[in-house]
């Protein structure tokens, strides 16, 4: 529960049916997944373990170190092992170039959890993880495969979207706990029409690709 199994789950699918679909079909599919999966269970652990004590403040007994199910200091092993692992198999999957591009989009999202994830700039480590996600699965099925800038744009676009629909749901939580973040910022109405914006750039992008 801690890694955000949804979510998570969700981008492991993603990033390895993308790279199916880009043409990898060879043995590199595992190691897609297992950098992914490393990947993504080091992001939500850590947004768990710095998030802790603001959760355990609001009662979020959804999470589980809010109250006695988890200790924090059960996490630090396993994301150390996550994110030692997630370095090699980036490579194994991608080559150099791809393999970066996942290591670098692990530590943006890493970035959101330590630093930017109340404040104004909490969409960017989404935009930029994303972008990268694209130029990752792209080389993880040739490394003279790359993704045009729309292919990356539109990834860049649906993170910012991922992110504030995300957040919603916490909105007035966040607002009375006076946490911040873009949809804070934002509020309510100003969220669902930045989604809004930004699907019709999607549907653009992909209708003049």
């Amino acid at each position: 529960m801690a890694t955000h199994f949804p979510q998570a789950l969700t981008m492991i699918v993603l990033t390895t049916t993308l790279s199916v679909l880009f043409g990898n079909h060879s043995i590199g599919l595992i190691y897609v997944f297992i950098a992914t999966a490393a990947g993504q269970a080091s992001i939500g652990w850590v947004n768990d373990y710095v998030d802790s004590n603001t959760d355990t403040k609001n009662q979020r007994t959804h999470k589980p170190l809010v109250g006695d199910s988890l200790e924090k200091q059960n996490l630090r092993l396993p994301i150390l092992i996550a994110l030692l692992l997630s370095v090699p198999f980036s490579f194994l999957a991608a080559g150099w170039v791809g393999g970066l591009a996942n290591i670098f989009a692990i530590i943006s999202a890493q970035l959101y959890n330590l630093y930017l994830s109340r404040t104004i700039w909490s969409w960017l480590p989404y935009a930029v993880s994303f972008g990268l996600l694209m130029l990752f699965v792209t080389q993880s099925s040739s490394t003279n495969l790359w993704p045009s800038w729309q292919v990356v744009l539109i990834a860049s676009c649906v993170g910012v979207i991922a992110h504030l629909f995300n957040a919603l749901p916490d909105l007035q939580m966040d607002q009375a706990s006076d946490l911040g973040g873009l949809v804070v910022w934002l509020g309510k109405p100003r969220a669902v029409l930045v989604i809004t914006i930004l699907s019709i750039v999607i549907i653009y992008l992909l209708l003049v690709r």
